[in-house]
Parts: structure tokens; sequence; C-alpha cells
């Protein structure tokens, strides 16, 4: 059986590196002063902060139209026995509904619209894994099956520097916003199928990049299964770099890397967001 894989840029593909994997790609959209890009296309991860810099207004995002959908369905229908299209959660994003009502039209017997209930890089973890047990000529069931296991145990740790950029979209009201920043407020937040969740709150934002490491390292060290544990940051290069220094450090036969979150993730929680992503290693 033959299986195609689908993802959307806010899982952090660009199309050249889902090209290499041969992964079909659906461009996320943002939008910033009156302009509309397509992210990861018209627009790099580097060139959206640097726009972010000078904006006039919050950037916003938008799933991909049901028209991008519905194209690419049907541009690869033929050449698969299934399809597999993996998507942000629904609690958190329109595009599920989006991919599934395009689905729907196209060929809903052959296209799986599948719910990661993650967001960001930790979806794209589970669209690497799908795609992974595509190559190793899996059946469709064991792919669901890992899937909907590896929801449930992939999570994230991370802080957010400041809340403008939540306030200024309506994500958090504006009184609180004041009061966190005079408070010199940060929270350390947890990522997971559960949504997003309040984990800590420290003050200063020293103190909440040393909890964080502390809150994701004693996870990590409580698992009864094989994990990797990576960095992720939205533009604080040099505070990831160090993050993963120690990593290394700590755990010299781990294999880990640095992402940068997708822009539509920073979209939302701004530039200054680090923390550790923790996602379960399978070696069938």
């Amino acid at each position: 059986m033959k299986i195609g894989i689908v993802a959307d840029t806010s899982s952090n593909f660009t199309p050249e590196l889902a090209e290499k994997l041969g992964i079909h790609l659906v461009p996320m959209q943002i939008v910033m002063d009156g302009e509309t890009y397509k992210d990861a296309i018209d627009l790099s991860i580097e060139e959206f902060y640097k726009k972010m810099e000078t904006s006039k207004a919050l950037p916003t995002t938008s799933q991909p139209a049901i028209g991008e959908f519905i194209k690419l369905y049907e541009e690869i229908e033929d050449d698969y026995d299934k399809i597999i299209s993996i998507h942000p959660s629904s609690k958190l994003s329109g595009t599920l509904e989006t991919a599934m009502i395009a689905a729907n039209q196209v060929n809903p017997e052959k296209i799986t619209v599948f719910d990661s209930a993650l967001v960001s890089i930790l979806t794209g973890y589970l669209v690497l894994e799908a795609k992974r047990l595509v190559n190793l000529g899996k059946s469709y069931n064991v792919i669901m099956n890992r899937l909907m296991e590896m929801k449930e145990r992939t999570v994230a740790f991370v802080m957010i520097e400041n809340f403008d950029n939540l306030v200024r979209s309506g994500r958090l009201p504006r009184i609180a916003g004041k009061i966190t920043k005079l408070a010199q407020i940060k929270p350390i937040l947890k990522i997971s199928s559960k949504g997003i969740e309040l984990e800590k709150i420290v003050r200063t934002s020293k103190r909440a990049f040393k909890k964080v490491d502390e809150i994701a390292r004693d996870y990590l060290e409580k698992l009864d299964y094989p994990a990797r544990i990576d960095v992720a940051h939205g533009n604080l290069k040099k505070v990831a770099e160090e993050k993963f220094v120690n990593l290394a450090s700590r755990y010299p036969d781990r294999q880990s890397e640095i992402y940068r979150l997708a822009a539509v993730i920073g979209v939302h929680t701004g530039p200054g967001i680090v923390g550790y992503t923790l996602t379960p290693e399978y070696n069938d």
C-alpha cells in the first residue's frame, strides 16, 4: 500500500525540507501591515521576525484556504492508496476543520485528516514519524496507532518573556498583561495533547530560564520510555544555544537539535519564547 503524508507550515516545515522528505505541504497565511504572505514561501522565519520589529500592527494568521487543500488533495489523489493529513490541534486552529471539509469533497475514503492535538514542532514530530514509518513500508493501521500513541507522549515546556503579543491579539486581558509586566511575572507553559497549561509562575526572566530547565529535565528523567529532548525558540538564539550546550553536556549520548518555532507561532507569542520539546523515540 502506498501512503502519502500531508502537513502544513505551522508544523515547522519549509517547502524545501518537505520536498526533500517527500511530505506534501500546505502553507498557512500571515497578514502583516495589510500584506498577506504564504508562510515559509513568501516570508521566511528570519524575514518574519525582522518585519515584526517594525510592524505597525500585530501580525495575524489564518488557516490555508480550502481551495489550497482541495487543489493538493486532487493533485496527489491518484498517487496513493491512502493519504494521512496531519495538522495542529482543532482546539487551537481551524486548519483541521478546513482540511476535513476538503477531504470530504475530494475523497473521504482515501484521505484521513488527523488531529495531532498539538502545535508547531510538536505536530512536526508526528509528521516525521509518520513519514519514517511509510518509508519502512508499515501499514496504514500501524501508522495511525503510532500517531495516536505518540501524540499522548509528546510535550513541551516553554517560557514567554512578555505578554505584549498575547495582549494585543486579545488572548490575554490587557489588565492582566499590565500586572504581569509590572510584577515581572514569567509563565512557564506546558504544551501537550491536553492543550496549553500553566506549569509554573516565576519572577524575572533569569529565574524562569533556570526553572524551565529544571522542569524539562525532571520530566525527561522520569519517563519510562526512550525520548529525545530538543531546544525550541522564537528569536532568542543566544539563550537557545546556551541551553543546547547544557543539554549536550548533561546528556552526551542523546541527539538533540535547536529549532526555531514557525512564524505562525511567533505571531501569538512574540519573539521571546524558549524551552524544550520532548518526544518519544522509536527504533522499529
